[in-house]
């Protein structure tokens, strides 16, 4: 449900960030549009549809009556807030937190937003266990808590107010849509690499050089080689590494505590991943979804059951949308646990080693994916393999340069923008607010971007 819920929020021309990036670059994306995806869990499946009534008339015909009135309760109580922050358009951010963009040309936005009751720029506990609002509906607050873990690695209660509030707008506003990318997420990064002129691969960086007294950045050596900031350097690893790409730095002290913070943050679990081609012969495509959410074990539970180990798993099925993404008589499917693997499960085998014991291993916690597939699909599903990969959460850390296979910071463990103590250095990604997900970390890229310009410079740009 992750990547259903950052598509939704993708749109062509949109106050959020990557689709305002795309439009301020003069970019596009031909995007495919679609209403709904399937949920396997309690009971019978069900589409989750889009729209104003989609999710309530799904409430009505299952029965769920105190669901359906605290669901419009909660909607009503929060609509203030996601109204507010959705006119905010992710261009008049700065990672300095410099306001003057924001007065200048958002101050009715800006007064909406402070209007709101203290706890809406906090976790959304309150609005789900009082004083604002309780949710009692067990199903319901499940659900709050498998939609929150989409977004943010972790329960609702935990979870940003405002990230929640708008979502609860968003998907279910009349002419809600998700959309995907005509030639899948890749057309998104080749139409990015086109605006930009230009992106080295291969090309790790391995320190970030500072000037002498550690109080502004010179430029980043890579294979050995300096190349020298114009006028800064933006730094997107995860906030874990940045110490490492420090070492051996002057540093003032003010550095030195701010990388101590660094090393200290929290961090959620990791993912696990299969990726399949299956023999599409005799499959009905008609009746298959382009994205299921399954619950393994059952959507209904205490919140530590929803977010629990290898419950939540996303299954995407973009062939639906885009039967040119394989090749004729095939589809590929890939199912991932959302964030609820945890990495003391394989952290012995990151040295590498038992190479037959690591692949059993991968097996095994894979089982979980297969079941998701075979409920999609049918029970014979693993006889229709083409072709089959599995990714463990050594393979996030290994090759996304992830802290333990980390999906990312924990919302309380957010800097609140990606200023440094070093002039010059700028942090944007998924440990920055506000956090995990391709909106969020697109929004602070841009704030990035800001941060290095004069706000007047900034006003010309959207």
């Amino acid at each position: 449900m992750a990547i259903l819920l950052l598509l939704a929020l993708i749109m062509t021309s949109s106050s959020w960030a990557p689709g305002l990036v795309l439009d301020i670059c003069g970019l596009s994306v031909d995007w495919v549009p679609y209403e709904s995806w399937g949920v396997l869990g309690d009971g019978e499946p069900w589409d989750l549809r889009l729209g104003l009534t989609g999710f309530r008339d799904h409430l009505i015909s299952t029965g769920r009556t105190r669901a359906l009135e605290e669901f419009d309760e909660l909607r009503r109580i929060t609509l203030g807030l996601a109204e507010s922050a959705s006119k905010i358009p992710a261009m008049a951010m700065r990672s300095d937190s410099n306001p003057v963009p924001l007065f200048l040309r958002h101050l009715p936005e800006l007064f909406g937003l402070l209007s709101q009751p203290d706890q809406g720029m906090g976790p959304f506990g309150p609005y789900m266990n009082g004083p604002i609002f309780e949710v009692t509906d067990p199903w319901l607050r499940s659900w709050l808590d498998a939609l929150a873990f989409s977004l943010s690695g972790v329960e609702a209660a935990d979870t940003p107010a405002s990230a929640m509030a708008y979502v609860l707008f968003d998907m279910h506003r009349e002419g809600g849509t998700l959309d995907y990318p005509r030639g899948g997420m890749g057309s998104i990064v080749d139409e990015l690499v086109r605006g930009i002129g230009g992106v080295e691969l291969r090309k790790k960086v391995d320190e970030i050089v500072l000037e002498e007294g550690g109080e502004r950045v010179e430029g980043v050596m890579v294979g050995g080689q300096l190349v020298r900031a114009k006028e800064g350097v933006i730094c997107n690893a995860p906030i874990w590494e940045l110490p490492g790409l420090l070492e051996g730095q002057t540093k003032t002290e003010e550095l030195s505590d701010f990388l101590e913070v660094a090393k200290a943050t929290p961090f959620t679990r990791s993912y696990l991943h299969l990726h399949v081609v299956l023999n599409s012969t005799g499959l009905d495509m008609s009746s298959l979804r382009p994205h299921y959410t399954v619950f393994d074990k059952g959507l209904v539970g205490d919140s530590e059951h929803v977010v629990g180990d290898s419950n939540m798993i996303a299954v995407s099925n973009p062939c639906v949308l885009d039967p040119d993404l394989s090749e004729d008589g095939t589809i590929m499917m890939h199912a991932y646990c959302c964030g609820n693997e945890d990495y003391d499960i394989w952290e012995g085998w990151q040295g590498g080693g038992d190479r037959v014991g690591y692949e059993a291993l991968k097996r095994e916690r894979a089982e979980c994916l297969w079941r998701s597939i075979e409920k999609v699909v049918g029970e014979d599903a693993r006889s229709r393999v083409v072709a089959e990969y599995i990714g463990s959460p050594l393979t996030h850390r290994r090759f996304l340069t992830r802290h333990k296979g980390t999906y990312g910071a924990t919302p309380s463990g957010l800097l609140k923008n990606g200023d440094t103590p070093v002039e010059g250095l700028v942090l944007c990604g998924d440990s920055v607010f506000p956090g995990i997900g391709v909106p969020s970390v697109a929004l602070t890229g841009a704030a990035a971007a800001n941060g290095l310009v004069t706000w007047w410079k900034q006003l010309q740009s959207y």
